[in-house]
């Protein structure tokens, strides 16, 4: 049996657990997708037209591509690594959402 930090590392560097980690992940953060079905409450939550509302879709889709910084860094971090930083950047991404639309945060001005 193997001292308790090698069964750690073990743990953590299994690749099927960063595969999981890794849908669970992308599970999360398709909410993009549904940009389309949600836009009518967007609209009307935050009294915005629909130049703003396009010019949020443009933002929405810009932030999207943030993902290949994570991607990126897996080339230098190990990859429990990558997968944490991919886990804040949604965080932070989808948190931001959730203070405007609760008015804990400003209204963005578009």
């Amino acid at each position: 049996m193997g001292k308790l930090p090698d069964r750690f590392s073990g743990f953590i560097n299994n690749r099927w657990l960063v595969f999981v980690a890794a849908m669970w992940i992308q599970s999360c953060a398709g909410i993009g997708y549904l940009f389309g079905s949600i836009s009518p409450v967007i609209k009307s939550s935050l009294n915005y037209n629909q130049m703003q509302l396009a010019s949020l879709g443009v933002a929405k889709d810009l932030g999207d591509s943030v993902g290949f910084f994570s991607g990126s860094l897996s080339e230098i971090l190990p990859l429990w690594g990558a997968l944490l930083v991919g886990a804040v950047q949604n965080l932070v991404g989808y948190g931001w959402v959730w203070l405007v639309v609760t008015g804990r945060a400003p209204v963005l001005p578009l």
